[in-house]
């Protein structure tokens, strides 16, 4: 099971906090939202239903759609129990790197140093980590957890927590191991 189809995963918590690397215009945005909405509660999802809940005239959703498709976002696919509106493109790791969302390799340093798939609390704190901390020093933190043997994402958290707060970067860190 991928990690945005497991029951506790948001991802409606997730595409708003991704929102400005997916780079979806406000309706696009909107849609995704509806989209998700009701693939959750199980109510069909049609061009008519997206128009009437989101106020947009059905041209409009036509090409918002369209949009959402060929950028991968959105797949739309006739099955046994009717039309499914897919929206695991958005969350797929390929488009997420091709977004610069996710940085596949640094998930696989994590998956490879602590031998097991990561779960997907472990992926978001890591993404939280990308988003603010230089991908080197992350690294840095996870070789330091493995030389002590601590190979948890608490250890390397408290690493970094305590690096931040001496001030530490990935070029000082780089300059103390040069010499």
């Amino acid at each position: 099971m991928k990690w945005y189809q497991e029951r506790f995963v948001s991802h409606r918590d997730w595409i708003l906090d991704h929102l400005e690397l997916l780079d979806l215009s406000a309706q696009e945005a909107v849609l995704v939202l509806v989209i998700d909405f009701n693939n959750e509660k199980r109510i069909p999802v049609t061009m008519e239903s997206l128009a009437a809940k989101t106020k947009m005239k059905k041209e409009e959703v036509d090409e918002a759609v369209s949009l959402l498709c060929a950028r991968k976002y959105l797949e739309i696919k006739v099955s046994r129990s009717g039309v499914v509106w897919s929206l695991d493109g958005l969350f797929e790791a390929d488009t997420a790197k091709e977004a610069g969302l996710m940085d596949a390799s640094l998930f696989d340093a994590f998956e490879t140093e602590f031998g097991r798939t990561l779960n997907p609390r472990e992926m978001e704190k890591i993404s939280e980590w990308n988003r603010t901390i230089d991908k080197r020093l992350i690294l840095y933190a996870l070789r330091q957890a493995s030389a002590y043997q601590q190979l948890s994402i608490a250890y390397v958290d408290k690493i970094l927590s305590d690096w931040q707060k001496k001030g530490m970067t990935a070029e000082k860190m780089e300059w103390e191991l040069s010499h």
